[in-house]
């Protein structure tokens, strides 16, 4: 699959040692009736070891697709509007790590070969996993990353100015690489690998 390339991007840290559990937390709407986020923007990057559940008027409902990055629930029916969602799970409070200034993004997806005689000579092949990784480039300040080697963090990945547009996930931290040019500013290129589904969000 493709690249994607863009300017700005934070990455944000753990910052307590286990998940905080949360009980039927309000949900807004997105406009459509069909995908709803937490509204407690603190409380939106859940834990994966955990499914929430969700409640439609205190019921629980089973007809949904979590986004544990971004603390987002799509129904598989729209729902009248009207109706109070909650959620109850568990979620990681964070804290921005880094800024940086230039990023780009690799989405892989894996194929093996299904090649029967009905192919009449053509290879086939069957999709199996998708993930992704990416790499970002900010002036150096400290021994941050390299400190966190192979340490999940989020990262957002903003594809305009007004930074409501982005891609989102969790990663880990599996490179960190420092250049000092004799005539510039300290050089610093980390790179990332997705564990979990990548999401992106245009509010």
């Amino acid at each position: 699959m493709g690249t994607i390339a863009g300017k700005v991007g934070s990455i944000y840290m753990k910052t307590n040692a286990s998940a905080t559990a949360f009980t039927t937390e309000a949900c807004t709407n997105t406009g459509d009736n069909t995908t709803y986020y937490i509204t407690n923007s603190a409380k939106r990057y859940w834990d994966k070891a955990t499914v929430p559940t969700v409640y439609v008027d205190a019921s629980p409902e089973t007809g949904v697709t979590i986004d544990y990055v971004g603390g987002r629930i799509t129904f598989d029916t729209p729902l009248g509007g009207s109706e109070v969602v909650t959620v109850t799970g568990e979620y990681w409070t964070v804290s921005e790590l880094a800024g940086f200034y230039n990023w780009s993004l690799d989405l892989t997806a894996d194929l093996e070969d299904s090649t029967t005689f009905a192919d009449a000579g053509w290879r086939a092949f069957t999709p199996t996993l998708k993930g992704f990784t990416f790499s970002e480039e900010a002036y150096w300040q400290d021994e941050t990353f390299q400190d966190r080697l192979a340490e999940e963090v989020v990262v957002s990945l903003y594809t305009n100015e007004s930074n409501d547009e982005r891609y989102e996930g969790f990663a880990y931290i599996t490179s960190d690489s420092v250049e000092t040019p004799v005539d510039g500013l300290v050089q610093d290129s980390v790179e990332f690998t997705g564990n979990g589904e990548l999401y992106y969000y245009e509010l």
